[in-house]
């Protein structure tokens, strides 16, 4: 299971964090990094990367709602062995076109672009004057939607067989594969100074 709850640091903070349990007890807690809005009010963000944590299951990797909008998390965790990103969130909804949610989009082109598994767990319906997405869903490998959105995007239950172990071929073909053909050394554009 992976879970979100609000965790009071031992160093005094608060931290937005999710917790990854199975029978045995916590395997592993992260601190999610990027905050979102007034959750910069109350929380401290993590300062360690997003985990991946070996599962009887697989290779989980971990992210918190936000992170979701920054491709380098992914990115990280599908180089770091993930075979699913399981991330919890609270999106708050925008209005979008009918055919889904952007953040939906964004699993299934986050699960394409790493060639991996990925698990939205969302929150749906209104609370203290906020609208909920409601966009849980599970995507394959190819981005494709194996379960959900629950109908009308509202409470529901998503369900999906995985086979994890595709997740660990990241070939496209047999000249093209997702992290071999990376080019990093030619990435140099986090640093602002190198925008021309």
């Amino acid at each position: 299971m992976v879970g979100g709850f609000c965790e009071l640091g031992e160093d005094g903070p608060l931290y937005n964090s999710a917790a990854v349990v199975d029978g045995t007890g916590v395997l592993d807690v992260y601190r999610k990094i990027h905050l979102w809005d007034r959750e910069k009010l109350f929380f401290e963000p993590g300062h360690a990367c997003a985990p991946v944590v070996e599962t009887r299951a697989g290779r989980i990797g971990v992210a918190v709602c936000y992170d979701l909008l920054f491709p380098e998390v992914a990115r990280g965790l599908a180089l770091g062995g993930a075979e699913l990103i399981a991330l919890p969130a609270n999106l708050p909804s925008f209005p979008w076109p009918e055919e889904r949610p952007v953040e939906v989009t964004l699993a299934m082109a986050t699960a394409h672009l790493n060639r991996l598994f990925f698990a939205l767990c969302d929150r749906c319906g209104p609370e203290r004057g906020v609208e909920w997405v409601g966009g849980s869903v599970v995507c394959d490998e190819y981005g494709w939607p194996l379960a959900g959105p629950p109908a009308d995007n509202g409470p529901g239950l998503v369900v999906a067989d995985c086979d994890l172990s595709r997740a660990r071929d990241k070939a496209w073909n047999e000249r093209n594969d997702v992290l071999g053909d990376r080019r990093p050394e030619l990435y140099p554009f986090d640093a602002p100074s190198q925008v021309a």
